[in-house]
């Protein structure tokens, strides 16, 4: 099968197109077709350098990680071909979402990819491929935020950075609780905000956020790295702030938390959320989540699609559509750095903090 390769560490040149052996699902795991794949930060975090000089903190990672000479691909929508002898919840002809096999995702870009049990659900029946593949990790992140802010009918909730892949999923979520949004976002992504919900919208290029004139029972940061103190002005005796998205804003949000009840914050890839893909097709059914596609491009375009989203801020996903012979969509999020592979970056980076080979 042909399957779009990163071949060893380098820049965008290292992703090639190759013919592969097609996989073979183990008895937990599902093998499907795919139709459809969105870009996650794993799969273009390995290339912000920006150039061949890849840093040493990047080679480490991925090498402990096994992305080299591997298809690359995280989230992905298709049609179930084969099942292992424990799957019962999917079946062959069923068409399907979610993330791809192993603790650090991989292998979809391709004419057929493995699923895990727990990592595979039927997809919604008003969303296309795209859509669907554009729901998994994002999602699962938002609701983990969600969750841990423990929002609930009636609040004023803010989330900072309300309008990338990770934020966009938040304000739905909130809405979905019943909860007042307050979004922060940039000029350019103020209609893509109101569109997903949000009730009051602050442009943090022409406003001063912080003098918006209301405490809030729950402060999301995706994005950004403003001072903890700016955030706890802001908060209700009871209110909290949940980190979700840059590390730095993480540790400071972490050692917030040892002092103050009104900080924490959520590791993504390590926040594994119970349910979340059942749930996400039961709000996608009832008209109260929509994924946000930015663009949509030929898997034989990825590395154009990645370029995009490292020299822009995407609002939403990227989505690549399927099918070698019809693999078409990339969905598109911002760069958030939620999740392990930045971690591992950020560990060896303390190590070997400017050197690149």
């Amino acid at each position: 099968m042909k399957a779009m390769v990163y071949t060893k560490a380098g820049y965008l040149d290292v992703l090639k197109v190759n013919d592969i052996p097609k996989p073979t699902p183990k008895d937990n795991q599902v093998l499907v077709a795919v139709k459809a794949g969105a870009l996650s930060i794993t799969d273009y975090e390995r290339f912000k350098s920006l150039s061949d000089k890849v840093p040493l903190s990047t080679r480490i990672t991925n090498t402990l990680l096994g992305f080299n000479d591997t298809p690359i691909g995280a989230e992905i929508a298709g049609i179930v071909v084969a099942v292992g002898k424990n799957i019962t919840h999917v079946k062959v002809g069923d068409s399907v979402f979610g993330k791809t096999a192993g603790f650090f995702p991989k292998g979809g870009f391709a004419e057929y990819a493995l699923m895990d049990k727990d990592r595979v659900y039927q997809k919604p029946d008003n969303l296309t491929f795209e859509q669907a593949s554009a729901i998994s990790i994002s999602f699962e992140t938002a609701l983990g935020a969600v969750r841990k802010a423990k929002i609930k009918d009636g609040q004023e909730v803010m989330i900072y950075g309300s309008s990338g892949g990770v934020g966009l999923y938040t304000v739905q979520l909130a809405k979905a609780l019943g909860a007042k949004v307050t979004g922060v976002c940039s000029t350019r992504n103020i209609e893509v905000a109101k569109q997903m919900g949000c009730d009051n919208i602050i442009d943090y290029k022409q406003e001063d956020f912080t003098k918006v004139g209301k405490k809030f029972d729950a402060i999301i940061g995706v994005n950004g790295c403003n001072p903890m103190k700016t955030y706890k002005k802001l908060l209700t005796p009871n209110g909290i702030f949940v980190g979700v998205g840059d590390v730095k804003q993480g540790f400071k949000a972490l050692f917030a938390s040892l002092t103050s009840r009104n900080f924490t914050y959520l590791m993504g890839v390590a926040s594994m959320q119970k349910g979340y893909l059942a749930y996400a097709k039961e709000l996608a059914e009832k008209g109260k989540l929509t994924p946000y596609i930015d663009r949509i491009y030929s898997v034989y375009d990825t590395p154009k699609a990645i370029q995009y989203i490292l020299t822009n801020h995407a609002q939403g996903k990227n989505s690549n559509n399927y099918g070698f012979l019809t693999l078409k969509s990339f969905f598109k999020t911002n760069v958030t750095r939620t999740n392990f592979y930045v971690l591992c970056e950020s560990f060896f980076c303390l190590f070997y903090p400017h050197k690149t080979i």
